[in-house]
């Protein structure tokens, strides 16, 4: 399975009541997400990869790409 497929796995685990995901959804927008939300988003990502995400690194993402593309390049995932 791709990364991107299992961020997308991820969060709509904790989004289980939202529209369909893709990498284009915006989270205010179309998932309405919270900022608890997004710290719900951020832990279920730290345990699905087994990484630590600072909060403050996510601050501006806006979409879900926004989010690959952050784990992308910290370094995260090779791919």
């Amino acid at each position: 399975m791709k990364m991107e497929d299992r961020i997308i796995m991820t969060i709509q685990s904790v989004l289980d009541k939202r529209p369909v995901i893709t990498l284009d959804s915006h989270l205010l927008e179309d998932l309405r997400v919270d900022s608890l939300d997004k710290l719900m988003i951020l832990s279920a990502l730290e345990d699905e990869f087994a990484i630590t995400i600072a909060e403050d690194d996510f601050a501006d993402v806006v979409t879900i790409k926004d989010i690959v593309m952050k784990l992308k390049a910290r370094g995260f995932f090779n791919s």
